[in-house]
């Protein structure tokens, strides 16, 4: 069974799937999106059902999630399976009418740009412990031994063709993280206290620091500048290596023409 339902940018949810609401599960499925000045648009039908005053409800329901992003020129999101479009409903059209218990409404989504998404979220911790990798361990206390000792090393594979955006979060406490991604540097000359965070989104070209008091500091001028921090992640096999003492959650933007099956 198709999953799809659209959040609005204040994460409100409307099911296209489910009671009281409900579309053509093939719809979801058509690259077919018409071209215009704004960006891509397609229309979609939807049935709303209900009894008088629950069929007033769910369009009232109906309403308040869409108006949203239409009204504020914010965009949410359409998720169908496991993969969204960005983009809003910015024009609605009744018809066929039946009474308050049924109605077809019409939904035009409008989306900049015709890339569904897929997230492939890794977590990296910190490892404050070096993990031997290989050669002799020694139990006994000698200055020396003859382990190749690795902090702050993963990797992991990423299926796709083409390079991809990504958001990463790092945690303090930390000075100036650097994270190294396929030996490429990625960092950000900046303090982390212990209940503070930094988000570097790529897409965006964004880099936002949220302090343990609830404000935010753009951080847009205190980044690398040797190598851009906004450079995509290659498909393949990525190592991460960087210092240990902090932790880290990347998020890899994996972009479509259609929706995922």
């Amino acid at each position: 069974m198709v999953k799809a339902y659209y959040k609005n940018s204040k994460g409100e949810v409307l099911w296209l799937t489910r009671a009281p609401f409900r579309t053509i599960d093939a719809d979801w499925f058509d690259s077919t999106w018409k071209e215009s000045d704004s960006g891509y648009e397609k229309t979609v039908t939807l049935d709303v059902f209900g009894k008088r005053e629950e069929f007033i409800q769910n369009m009232e329901t109906l309403y308040k999630i869409i108006s949203v992003d239409a009204e504020t020129g914010n965009y949410g999101r359409l998720y169908v399976n496991d993969t969204f479009l960005p983009c809003q409903i910015y024009t609605t059209k009744k018809t066929g009418w039946k009474g308050y218990v049924y109605t077809e409404v019409e939904l035009t989504f409008l989306a900049p740009e015709l890339s569904w998404i897929t997230i492939l979220d890794k977590r990296f911790y910190p490892q404050i412990k070096p993990a031997p990798d290989s050669g002799l361990d020694f139990s006994a206390d000698i200055p020396f031994d003859f382990t190749n000792e690795k902090r702050g090393s993963s990797s992991f594979e990423i299926n796709h063709i083409i390079p991809s955006d990504f958001e990463m979060i790092v945690y303090g406490p930390c000075i100036n993280p650097k994270v190294l991604i396929n030996g490429y540097p990625y960092e950000i000359l900046t303090t982390l206290e212990g209940n503070e965070y930094l988000i570097l989104n790529t897409a965006e070209q964004t880099i936002t620091k949220y302090l343990s008091n609830g404000t935010t500091d753009n951080l847009f001028n205190v980044r690398g500048y040797d190598y851009s921090v906004f450079e995509k992640i290659p498909p393949g096999l990525i190592n991460v290596n960087w210092s240990g003492d902090f932790g880290i959650d990347l998020y890899v933007f994996l972009k479509r023409k259609e929706a995922a099956w």
